[in-house]
């Protein structure tokens, strides 16, 4: 720097150009310097602090150590050494309680995930409860079907099997009902054959009344007479067929204008 000042110097007024070098050459060193005095003045800055507190301990030191230098520096040693120690420890504290505070939140963190945790357990267990119960009456529900659906269908073969039964009960009565002459046409209805087994039977009790009053003892009665009321006949049931005239005579009796006769058996 000295040696650039000289330079400087030396060239004298004459040299422009030397000057501007020299003035660049001052204006780097000028930059370096300042660079150098806020250096200086943040380290400055930064001991401060102990520097002031090495200011108040050096007032609270008793005046009976001043009287030598090595007195005075040894316990200011010992309390700078002492009070570096503790300012270790007090940072090893402070970073201590901040990862005992981030534990802590952690801890509380990890504490609500364990409720969350346990709740959405117990909603999945009532949920699941109330998916097994459903299932449960489905299958009820299903096997009531399938019984219901095999006891219908086994009533509905037994109910067949009985109309079978009762269409063949009815064809054997209509084939006896039929005489040897007049055969049961194939073409005829169930109720066909039902109408015709009502008809023979008709006339069966047709013939066996008339057959009765034939055989048994005829009593005859007026009929003005009131005590003989309730001897009187009725007409007979309405029958879908006439009876053949050669089986039984239409004119049984005689006129009921004067009197009636019945069988008292």
């Amino acid at each position: 720097m000295l040696a650039a000042r000289d330079a400087g110097q030396e060239a004298g007024p004459s040299d422009p150009g030397n000057k501007d070098r020299g003035l660049q050459v001052l204006f780097q060193e000028l930059c370096q310097l300042q660079a150098k005095q806020r250096k200086l003045k943040r380290e400055v800055e930064k001991h401060k602090v102990f520097e002031e507190y090495l200011i108040k301990v050096l007032e609270k030191i008793p005046k009976g150590y001043n009287q030598g230098e090595e007195p005075e520096e040894t316990p200011v040693a010992a309390m700078v050494e002492h009070y570096g120690k503790l300012f270790a420890v007090s940072q090893d504290i402070q970073k201590r309680l901040k990862a005992f505070l981030e534990m802590n939140a952690v801890h509380k963190s990890l504490e609500s995930l364990e409720e969350g945790h346990r709740a959405l357990i117990l909603r999945l267990k009532i949920r699941l409860c109330q998916l097994q119960r459903r299932c449960h009456r489905k299958q009820e529900q299903w096997q009531q079907l399938e019984h219901g659906f095999t006891l219908q269908k086994d009533v509905g073969s037994c109910e067949n099997e009985l109309l079978n039964y009762v269409q063949v009960a009815i064809n054997d009565m209509a084939w006896q009902c039929c005489s040897a002459a007049h055969a049961v046409p194939r073409g005829m209805g169930l109720f066909s054959k039902l109408d015709l087994i009502q008809e023979f039977m008709l006339d069966k009790m047709e013939t066996v009344r008339f057959i009765s009053l034939l055989t048994g003892p005829i009593v005859c009665w007026t009929a003005n007479n009131p005590n003989n009321q309730g001897l009187r006949s009725y007409p007979r049931p309405f029958r879908k067929h006439s009876v053949s005239e050669d089986s039984t005579p239409r004119n049984l009796f005689p006129s009921t204008q004067t009197s009636e006769c019945f069988n008292l058996s």
